[in-house]
């Protein structure tokens, strides 16, 4: 499978296979088996970023696959972060989607977001939150029809999910506003449900 199918099928949140025809090195070879590695791998798709024609930078587009789990340390998150042009000749393979009731976490950039946790169900997802401190995130959880439109359908649908997010705390409490309105929410908990 190449990339763009990656990037235009794959759900946020499945675990990717990336590799390249060439066999593993020996490991007593160290610059070798770095190289190597580099190139063949596992990770969570965390961000698609599209291609960007511009005058001065243009991009060709890229995935961004995690590899390991998702720390709550921002540092080792960045560390562990891996972008793939579209234009990759490496092959990549789902090995594995998220469930159905479980929940992503997104970090929002102006009219990006980065997958930050995927979390089993809302509680956790909640529960991860209010231990990390993140803000500026969106709460996606992930429905079944999204799920299951990438079997029917061969790409992913934007599904039924339920939308929270997390404006800057002010000082004090923490104030949700729920996705589309306007005004504030009430406590955390009482928005998005």
């Amino acid at each position: 499978m190449s990339v763009m199918n990656i990037y235009e099928n794959a759900l946020l949140g499945s675990l990717v296979r990336y590799l390249d025809p060439s066999t593993q090195p020996p490991t007593d070879n160290e610059e070798a088996f770095a190289a190597w590695k580099k190139r063949n791998g596992v990770g969570w798709l965390v961000r698609r970023s599209p291609p960007r024609p511009d005058m001065t930078w243009s991009s060709s587009g890229t995935i961004t696959l995690q590899q390991g789990g998702f720390p709550m340390d921002l540092d080792a998150t960045i560390a562990a972060r891996q972008d793939f042009s579209l234009d990759s000749d490496l092959s990549f393979h789902v090995i594995e989607q998220p469930l159905p009731g479980s929940v992503r976490i997104l970090q929002v950039y102006g009219t990006n977001s980065i997958l930050i946790y995927l979390a089993e169900n809302w509680e956790n997802a909640e529960i991860w939150l209010e231990e990390s401190r993140h803000i500026n995130v969106r709460l996606e959880e992930i429905g079944v029809d999204e799920i299951c439109a990438d079997f029917v359908e061969g790409r992913a649908a934007q599904g039924t999910t339920r939308h929270l997010c997390i404006p800057p705390r002010p000082a004090g409490k923490a104030r949700v506003r729920s996705d589309g309105e306007e005004g504030w929410a009430g406590e955390r908990g009482e928005a998005g449900r």
